[in-house]
């Protein structure tokens, strides 16, 4: 409290307690932390068996296979520290019908056409299109030639294999470098639970495992579902629906609440924002740049609460991977303001994305994805609960 009175000057003490009152009782919401403990014991969760027959009857599993998926999801959440309770076993099994139907390497409709294009755009280069051709000539492992690899291609570690050994020739490999085309480049996110390897790897040290071969992990059913789990629930919210920690697993941690900071700025400032998590800008080759989002912020400060500087709500937006972003100066005086005139604050909101993404035919966006998988997850709640648990 001493830093907001700091920064509203010692004239406005009474109305930087006011601001600070009204925005911590907004925001005492229960949060789903992934350290919190409680003494009161949480919720019964249904046997094991009822979500096994659940996965059988929609997915005709063999006992075995349903019940290894169920041992995951169970194991997984131990290993996030995420209580095991019929709401998040649900929200697991939910994405994981989403993205994959449990499989653990699902086929991709289209995928040997995707690799096809790509090769194709690279040999717009005339150097680089005579490699690629003597290599597509020559012949893989498997007896086949890497041309006739490509039709072979069904799912994302088919493209690995096929896309890690076509690399490793000393003509081809170079050049692929070169242009940036490294196998991640190509195949990002896999698995069942379609999780980034970049993610898994940062994530792998506090869950205790290993961040090598981690392409590999990913693929199997356990890894999968691990580091699926970790995205899912292996950080803090204050969300109090499921509904936005699925569009934070589609769009990235906290762009729910990001997406309602941006929506409470548009607002008070009347100036359109696209809702999209994005506080600061993104620019690789622009470091420098600034964001919409803190254009705004800075000019609605600038004529509000004058004393918080440009660097403070630079600093502040910085956070917007991190729970902290709410207990800075910048978030708690916008929702203040917002509370003001709006009698309420927006602590989260469904982004404004439209997915992009090569293995994406359809016009498809976050605020969809998030409700296809609440369904799932609502589905799997009814079952539940229609077997008095």
């Amino acid at each position: 409290m001493n830093l907001l009175h700091k920064l509203l000057g010692q004239n406005d003490k009474r109305l930087g307690t006011t601001l600070m009152l009204a925005v911590v009782g907004t925001l005492a919401l229960s949060a789903c932390d992934r350290t919190s403990s409680t003494a009161v014991a949480p919720p019964a969760i249904a046997p094991e068996a009822t979500f096994v027959k659940m996965v059988q009857r929609t997915h005709a599993l063999r006992d075995a296979d349903a019940k290894g998926w169920i041992d995951d999801i169970l194991t997984s959440l131990d290993d996030v520290k995420m209580p095991r309770t019929n709401e998040s076993m649900c929200a697991v099994m939910a994405v994981i019908e989403q993205e994959s139907g449990y499989k653990e390497d699902p086929p991709v409709a289209g995928l040997s056409t995707l690799l096809a294009n790509k090769i194709k755009k690279m040999g717009s280069n005339l150097a680089l299109r005579l490699a690629l051709e003597v290599r597509l000539d020559q012949a893989m492992s498997t007896g086949k030639t890497f041309r006739e690899g490509i039709k072979q291609i069904k799912t994302e570690r088919d493209l690995s294999n096929w896309y890690t050994e076509f690399t490793e020739s000393r003509y081809t490999s170079p050049i692929l470098k070169y242009m940036g085309k490294s196998v991640d480049d190509v195949v990002s996110t896999v698995g069942s639970m379609q999780v980034s390897i970049d993610y898994a790897r940062k994530v792998a040290a506090s869950l205790g495992q290993s961040s090598m071969n981690m392409r590999e992990t990913l693929y199997t059913r356990k890894g999968g579902v691990l580091f699926g789990t970790a995205h899912l629930f292996y950080y803090p919210t204050h969300y109090t629906d499921m509904l936005y920690r699925f569009a934070d697993f589609n769009a990235g941690h906290y762009a729910s609440r990001n997406a309602g900071f941006q929506t409470m700025v548009s607002q008070l400032t009347g100036k359109p924002l696209n809702a999209d998590g994005d506080l600061i800008e993104h620019q690789a080759d622009n470091p420098n740049s600034v964001s919409e989002t803190q254009n705004a912020v800075m000019q609605l400060l600038a004529k509000k609460m004058p004393n918080i500087t440009a660097q403070t709500i630079q600093q502040d937006l910085a956070l917007e991977k991190s729970l902290d972003f709410e207990s800075t100066v910048t978030y708690q005086t916008v929702a203040q303001l917002y509370a003001q005139k709006y009698k309420k604050v927006l602590s989260q909101q469904l982004p404004k994305i439209s997915l992009k993404s090569e293995k994406i035919t359809r016009n498809l966006t976050t605020e969809w994805y998030a409700n296809s998988v609440n369904r799932r997850y609502q589905q799997c709640l009814s079952v539940v609960q229609r077997a008095n648990y």
